[in-house]
């Protein structure tokens, strides 16, 4: 379809030319561990909680709330990625996150062996995880950007697609990092290998800058957003995070919860009064914001937290449910190759690829509605492969589709990041809340649970809308001036 983006964007300017085998090998391995180590860190913060707890010496349950407060800062720093890169070029980002990175991650072993006393080692714990975590965060949608310096379709495709395969590889290792190599070498150890990986992405970001042909100049075509809108939508973020996070720790009704949530609507009112004073984007760009929306909507429906706490509830047995989140891991890495390849050798096929792909996740997802009322082990094993291969699938295939718009406008190289952590923390917390609510009249587990898994189904059902309304905007002539 000549009017819409394609794949990777054949005829999209770069903003800096790499030229090469040095200069794709820096880029490659780049976005392998730019998003690979944000996925690693926050599944070990995530599965890793009996650790910290051991290590600090407090209860699991005060743990979690710290693990959650550091998973919030992660979205909050996410969420400047895009005024950052505003003000600074992507690989200087990605150079200062490497050094923070390193720096906070190297205290925190530091920690182990200074003993300090418990509230020390407390405070010591948040802030630096907090800090490595952040800037580890940033280093994702930093990558993801300078894939878009790359000239050639073919090597943009390939490079997206290594991005995107690099988080459910890293879902898929760190669980098994955090059962077998943290028990044998300690959390400061443990921690302190993620002070040298960042310290390999510097040097591969030193050698991308020494292959590169010429420093990246501004495009006339750029067009910044204004600081009050991106500012605003920091203060959005961080206002959900933190009624998300009070809500967690004490209850969603509690005064002070409620009293953020008042906050967060006035955050929300303000980001969108901002919004609605901008001139409309043109065709191309109002496209990607469409793209994005869906893949958005795609994570809100499948964090895979809710399919999981309902089979540990019913077979207890968390081996088969590791089993699980193994295969639909492995199946994300499948989904987005296959995606890929599809694209590169088919890239006027990309609509219908898309549309292919959010409709394998929403027959994954559909199928966990049944879950209830079905006693098959290997139903249960292979319908989040499903889902999974779909999510992938439309994960690697709205990345391509965005860049022919970042040329114009770079930030939106950043935003799959984004779409996809905020989209999974806003379904947490959705979902959580819609559980809390069908519950309270007393309703049976099963049927709240297959409530809930409706709900995901029903949440998808916008992605396709969404996707054909996006390649709708894009006229011929509109694709022709800037894909």
């Amino acid at each position: 379809m000549s009017a819409q983006p394609t794949a990777g964007g054949g005829d999209a300017p770069s903003r800096a030319a790499p030229a090469g085998a040095l200069a794709f090998v820096a880029l490659a391995g780049v976005a392998l561990l730019g998003n690979g180590l944000k996925a690693v860190v926050t599944s070990t913060v995530l599965v890793g909680e009996a650790q910290f707890a051991a290590f600090l010496a407090i209860p699991v349950e005060h743990v979690a709330t710290l693990m959650q407060a550091i998973v919030a800062g992660m979205v909050i720093a996410l969420a400047a990625v895009p005024l950052l890169l505003q003000r600074f070029q992507a690989r200087a980002l990605a150079m200062a996150a490497c050094v923070v990175a390193m720096l906070s991650f190297g205290g925190f072993a530091l920690v182990d062996h200074l003993q300090p006393s418990a509230w020390q080692r407390e405070i010591a714990t948040f802030a630096t995880l907090a800090l490595g975590a952040g800037a580890v965060a940033c280093l994702a949608p930093a990558a993801q950007a300078l894939v878009l310096t790359w000239p050639t379709a073919v090597g943009r495709t390939t490079l997206t697609t290594l991005w995107t395969g690099a988080a459910p590889g890293g879902f898929l290792v760190a669980p098994q990092l955090v059962k077998f190599a943290l028990p044998a070498v300690g959390l400061a150890a443990y921690f302190a290998t993620f002070a040298v990986l960042p310290l390999v992405l510097l040097g591969l970001l030193l050698a991308l800058g020494f292959a590169l042909r010429a420093p990246p100049a501004a495009d006339a075509t750029d067009a910044a957003l204004p600081v009050r809108v991106l500012v605003a939508f920091i203060a959005v973020v961080a206002g959900f995070e933190v009624w998300s996070t009070l809500g967690s720790v004490t209850r969603y009704l509690a005064p002070g919860t409620l009293a953020a949530l008042l906050v967060l609507a006035v955050l929300a009112a303000w980001l969108a009064r901002a919004v609605s004073a901008l001139p409309a984007p043109d065709a191309m760009v109002g496209s990607a914001y469409l793209l994005l929306a869906a893949l958005f909507v795609v994570n809100i429906a499948t964090t895979g937290f809710f399919e999981a706490a309902y089979l540990t509830q019913r077979f207890r047995d968390e081996a088969f449910v590791a089993d699980r989140s193994t295969i639909a891991a492995a199946a994300q890495i499948a989904g987005t190759f296959a995606a890929g390849a599809l694209a590169h050798r088919r890239p006027a096929a990309q609509r219908a690829l898309l549309q292919g792909f959010a409709a394998v996740t929403l027959a994954g997802l559909a199928s966990y509605v049944a879950y209830p009322w079905i006693d098959a082990r290997t139903y249960f094993l292979w319908t989040p492969a499903v889902a999974g291969f779909g999510s992938a699938g439309v994960t690697v295939l709205v990345c391509l589709a965005v860049l022919p718009a970042g040329a114009r406008l770079p930030m939106l190289a950043a935003l799959p990041s984004i779409a996809i952590m905020l989209g999974t923390e806003l379904g947490l917390e959705a979902l959580q809340v819609l559980f809390a609510v069908v519950t309270a009249p007393g309703t049976s587990y099963a049927i709240a649970y297959a409530t809930l898994f409706a709900a995901q189904a029903a949440i998808v059902l916008a992605a396709p809308w969404l996707l054909a309304t996006a390649y709708r905007r894009v006229t011929p002539a509109n694709a022709g001036s800037g894909a």
